[in-house]
């Protein structure tokens, strides 16, 4: 198994990428996708291939964890339908944020790639503590939820 960081950071950075690392094997799984299109450019730099890519995980709803995943999304989708892209591609996260990532997914994408939402761009709904076996190792998912504020919170 070989790990690829592509970033470190955080949400806020301007002179390097979000925390961002492809495990790879067989198959590449890509953590942590960071914040838009630049994903694509280090991708590539890294030689990893977006045909490669058959798993994502996303921890967390923030934007800089989610719009990495959308033109992902997006880019592997055109693929499938150029019929460059074997497989399905899985996306791991919590209903809520796969609910969201839906959303964003089908508001901005062509209806052309986002047919695959569903089928061939599964939604894998994972919660804390979950353990699923990927690329022949035990996985064990760490979720993290955003807090639900009241009124009282922002006094």
């Amino acid at each position: 198994m070989k790990l690829t960081i592509l970033g470190t950071g955080n949400a806020a950075v301007s002179e390097c990428y979000n925390t961002c690392f492809v495990l790879s094997d067989k198959e590449n799984i890509s953590c942590g996708c960071g914040s838009g299109n630049r994903i694509l450019k280090l991708l590539k730099d890294a030689g990893i291939e977006l045909e490669d890519i058959h798993n994502i995980f996303v921890t967390h709803e923030h934007i800089d964890h989610v719009l990495g995943v959308i033109w992902l999304i997006r880019m592997i989708g055109q693929r499938m339908n150029q019929g460059k892209y074997e497989g399905d591609l899985r996306i791991y996260c919590h209903q809520e944020l796969a609910e969201k990532i839906q959303t964003i997914a089908s508001l901005t994408i062509q209806k052309k790639v986002c047919r695959h939402m569903g089928e061939r761009i599964q939604f894998v709904k994972v919660e804390s503590g979950e353990q699923r076996e990927i690329m022949g190792c035990t996985v064990t998912f760490s979720i993290l939820r955003p807090q639900k504020q009241n009124n009282l919170d922002l006094l």
